[in-house]
């Protein structure tokens, strides 16, 4: 009976345990602001930041790459649509733009080994901050003054579109059906019924001009957006009306916003701040992350979590990553193509 005692004590402290890991940071050898990261699959995955910032996993993310740099421009997103094929959105150095438009993409059609340049069509000063692709692999891509850009047929050219948007957009997200949102400045919110060829805007009960950074949608259809002084707000449905979350935990600037599951969900955001519910938004905490840097970006590959942001931080949680400091993962030096 001792034994069976025992043994159910340490079964559930170990799932205590992992349940609330506390973030780690990962040691690095780069300071640049870590914008994006993205999980190809459960093996394969991808960081871009600041000065040509690239890093890759082959392992699921526990060891980092650094990829050979081939530019000193910002790496502001990476997505793939397929294994072998992917974009960069690029924003082009101030020292170095002369009158070259500010943003422009990269494409690789081999994984990543290569990637060759592409500039939007009838480009100006105006930056593209965000692409956003549906299941089919079409792309939009969005950014200052409502500017908007789609993928062509020809799977290349990206041709300017007109646009009733006149805010900065910064996200953007699809759910699994054809419904989606689009988030930005002025409080705005737009949202989808057809995949993307028409947007229309979208009611927040709670009037707000407050500027709203991440869009995310559950497999349950539910949405979900984060902004300035900790701002919340979901939506059920098609995403054509959204309500404000009360939480006290913070007043940061939230970033980012991810959910595992209908009920468990992750907001990242300013002065290391991570916010963790797994209540479905009924209630959020504060999860220690000793860190004081903001956090741009948060993603999970299974059970692990990763979050990226300024002055080269990696945060991972999940099994593995509770090790002592000096026994941790690092990020190797070696360079590969």
């Amino acid at each position: 009976m001792k034994i069976r005692i025992a043994l159910v004590f340490t079964l559930i402290f170990g799932a205590c345990a992992i349940a609330h890991a506390e973030w780690v940071k990962l040691p690095t050898r780069t300071f640049a602001n870590l914008k994006d990261i993205l999980f190809q699959d459960s093996k394969t995955g991808w960081i871009a930041g600041t000065d040509g910032t690239l890093l890759r996993t082959d392992d699921g993310g526990r060891t980092w790459l650094p990829v050979q740099k081939f530019t000193t421009d910002a790496i502001l997103q990476i997505h793939f649509t397929e294994p072998s094929t992917g974009w960069m959105l690029c924003e082009r150095s101030v020292y170095s733009r002369g009158t070259n438009p500010t943003s422009y993409l990269r494409k690789t059609t081999d994984g990543g080994v290569h990637w060759s340049k592409i500039e939007f069509e009838d480009a100006g000063r105006e930056r593209v901050t965000r692409m956003l692709f549906d299941r089919n692999g079409l792309g939009l891509a969005f950014g200052e003054g409502g500017v908007f850009y789609r993928l062509q047929e020809d799977g290349k050219t990206w041709k300017r579109s007109r646009a009733a948007i006149h805010f900065l957009l910064l996200d953007g997200a699809y759910s699994s059906g054809t419904n989606g949102a689009i988030v930005g400045a002025g409080g705005t919110i737009v949202f989808t019924q057809d995949s993307g060829l028409t947007w229309e805007q979208a009611t927040i009960l709670h009037e707000t001009q407050t500027r709203i950074n991440s869009v995310f949608f559950t497999r349950g259809k539910q949405g979900w957006a984060v902004g300035i002084n900790g701002s919340i707000f979901t939506a059920t449905g098609s995403g054509r009306l959204w309500r404000l979350v009360p939480q006290e935990e913070t007043t940061a600037t939230l970033n980012n916003v991810y959910f595992t599951s209908s009920r468990e969900g992750y907001a990242v955001g300013d002065d290391g701040t991570i916010l963790h519910t797994t209540d479905a938004g009924a209630n959020w905490y504060l999860e220690k992350t000793r860190v004081s840097h903001n956090l741009n970006r948060i993603v999970f590959n299974g059970k692990l979590g990763f979050a990226v942001g300024f002055g080269g931080t990696i945060l991972a949680k999940g099994p593995g990553f509770t090790t002592p400091q000096d026994a941790m993962p690092v990020i190797s030096s070696k360079t590969g193509e």
